[in-house]
């Protein structure tokens, strides 16, 4: 045989073996799409922005079904997540059908059975049942086709695959649960430490950020990042001595910052606790630094945490013993005054 010949061949077979390559990929993909389904459309409705009250809308669907005269199907949900608005069975190919249904918001189903005149032939997605639900609380349902029927002109069932829906209706919301301090008076310039206690009650990851307040003055500011559920423990620290002394005990605040679409605010802040800062030597809290807290400073002397005449405001620079050090910064604020 020719070397041309030889080459005329091997391309003619290369060419035969593309075309048949491109035919049965062809054949396989019309094969696949020639599935008769009915389904929900939207497939999922995951949107942080709808909270309960609202409503929301599902599209029943058909796809790729031959003369169709008959359709039924209960659908069901989770009556704590949705309950039925309103039921619209549209117009399918310039039809409307002789139409059944019985919902129940309590046990939560939807039976409808749609009777054609004309038998129909569909291609590509129709929708024939609009269905919109009032949304009763955060959470999560599915909308599953329970039973389904589709019958043809010739009375025989029509082989099909049905694809249910999903609904999760995102709770956002942060609280800030407690807010512990270790004591109700100390003197300014110290350095206090505040624990504030943070719960993600979301069903998202959240980032965001806690505030810690004495009346209305920043202490400090926390950036976290929380994943739903979750609660923790913020350690503050504040630096008393940017404050002023005050026979009025400052209020102590922490504010969590408003996450996107969270609704219930009310619980972002917490109002837990007081606390005095004193002059130092202060030991009584009047307000002024005299012989009544040298006093005070004498019957506590030598004490320590556990002994009968301890005195935690008598150890002003504490180390947790009374002594002569305690006295010298009562001498070096002496006759100071509010």
């Amino acid at each position: 045989m020719k070397p041309r010949i030889k080459i005329v061949l091997l391309l003619v077979g290369f060419i035969c073996i593309i075309l048949l390559s491109i035919v049965a990929t062809t054949l396989l993909a019309l094969v696949g799409s020639s599935t008769t389904t009915i389904y929900i459309n939207p497939p999922e409705i995951v949107d942080p922005a709808i909270q309960p009250y609202d409503t929301i809308s599902v599209f029943v669907m058909l796809d790729n079904i031959v003369n169709m005269k008959t359709c039924e199907f209960n659908l069901t949900f989770s009556p704590e997540i949705l309950s039925i608005e309103q039921i619209d069975i549209l117009e399918l190919q310039g039809q409307y059908p002789q139409a059944n249904m019985h919902f129940d918001d309590t046990k939560g189903y939807i039976w409808i059975k749609m009777s054609y005149q004309n038998p129909q032939t569909i291609s590509n997605g129709n929708s024939f049942v609009e269905i919109e639900f009032y949304v009763m609380d955060y959470g999560s349902t599915d909308l599953h086709f329970e039973s389904t029927s589709l019958i043809d002109a010739s009375e025989q069932p029509i082989s099909h695959e049905t694809n249910d829906g999903f609904v999760w209706i995102l709770k956002r919301n942060i609280i800030v649960q407690n807010i512990w301090i270790p004591y109700n008076e100390t003197y300014v310039e110290r350095i206090v430490s505040v624990n504030v206690t943070v719960l993600n009650d979301g069903d998202l990851l959240e980032n965001f950020t806690v505030t810690l307040f004495a009346d209305n003055q920043v202490v400090a500011t926390i950036i976290l990042s929380l994943p739903s559920g979750e609660e923790t423990l913020l350690e503050f620290f504040w630096n008393t001595s940017e404050a002023s002394p005050s026979l009025q005990p400052y209020v102590i605040r922490a504010e969590a910052s408003t996450v996107p679409y969270e609704t219930d605010v009310s619980d972002n802040t917490l109002i837990d606790g007081e606390i005095m800062l004193k002059i130092v030597g202060d030991i009584n809290g009047d307000g002024n630094v005299d012989i009544d807290d040298l006093i005070e400073w004498d019957n506590a002397y030598g004490s320590q945490p556990g002994d009968p005449n301890w005195d935690e405001q008598a150890d002003i620079n504490f180390d947790e013993i009374v002594n002569k050090a305690d006295a010298e910064l009562i001498l070096e604020h002496y006759r100071e005054t509010i």
